[in-house]
């Protein structure tokens, strides 16, 4: 079965109430072929052909109670968190939490993490963008989209609040895993280490657990993150940028309207200057 056989009847079908009511929840027009041509060269440019189907018979939701809910990416500031990269924004709600989807290596959709501010967690939300469709679905259908909300809240705070109790550093996470015992000798050993790939209690991992300038890791495309402290002399310091992407939007009948999305760049790295005197060979 297709990616667009898989999301078009989640999309499409009539959102009704529990009793019946019809919600005001709508799918958004796909995107024309050219727009889609012109979403290659942007932060879509990952997108496999299956994806980019699905896009050309909708492009998003309107009236959710999360928000605005759209699937190009293009709506939303680009996420500075880049672990995650490459991913989409499919929202930014009221509250300010950011939902973000990973682009897997196939360029299929990929899991949904919902980040918030305050406290700085990220937390799972479900494998894939179906799997989030349905779910959100599901809980307007219900009217528990707002319980849903308070237990990820409830969940970002307890892994706060938890956040060096459950890390572990990188000589402790010990793995059977060549590929992720490789990664975790590449690590600083001042790094909290968060391994997510088994679905227990809260999931999820504190990205700002060492400030706002935090260096953060990950092994792969697998949910396995590591944050350590940033460097003593400001080095590796991102700062914010911004350049234009198409967008389209509601009201745009499928036509590109510019969009101002932040980015982020990295400077170049500061040149170490060497003081004192060089040893001398034998």
């Amino acid at each position: 079965m297709s990616l667009t056989d898989t999301l078009a009847p989640l999309v499409s079908a009539p959102w009704r109430s529990r009793h019946g009511t019809p919600l005001s929840i709508r799918p958004l027009p796909g995107l024309r072929w050219e727009i889609l041509k012109d979403l290659k060269f942007t932060a879509a440019g990952l997108m496999s052909p299956q994806y980019s189907e699905f896009l050309s018979t909708c492009s998003g939701l309107d009236g959710t109670e999360l928000g605005h809910l759209d699937f190009t990416g293009c709506w939303y500031p680009v996420e500075a968190c880049s672990v995650f990269y490459p991913c989409l924004t499919l929202l930014v709600d009221e509250a300010g939490r950011r939902w973000i989807m990973e682009i897997s290596e196939e360029g299929l959709p990929g899991r949904v993490w919902c980040l918030f501010s305050d406290p700085a967690v990220a937390v799972y939300v479900s494998e894939d963008l179906a799997s989030f469709v349905a779910a959100l679905r599901e809980r307007a259908c219900n009217g528990a989209v707002s319980r849903w909300l308070q237990d990820l809240t409830a969940q970002a705070h307890a892994i706060w609040k938890r956040r060096r109790e459950v890390a572990l550093r990188p000589f402790q996470a010990s793995n059977d895993d060549p590929h992720v015992a490789a990664w975790l000798r590449t690590l600083p050993p001042d790094a909290y280490v968060y391994d997510l790939r088994e679905p227990k209690g809260e999931r999820g991992w504190p990205y700002g657990l060492a400030g706002p300038t935090a260096r953060l890791f990950r092994c792969g495309c697998l949910p396995v993150f590591a944050v350590a402290a940033p460097y003593s002399d400001g080095s590796r310091v991102r700062t914010p940028g911004t350049f234009l992407l198409p967008r389209s939007g509601p009201q745009s009948n499928g036509n590109l309207i510019p969009w101002p999305v932040a980015a982020t760049q990295r400077p170049a790295r500061r040149p170490r200057i060497f003081q004192g005197e060089l040893p001398r060979c034998a």
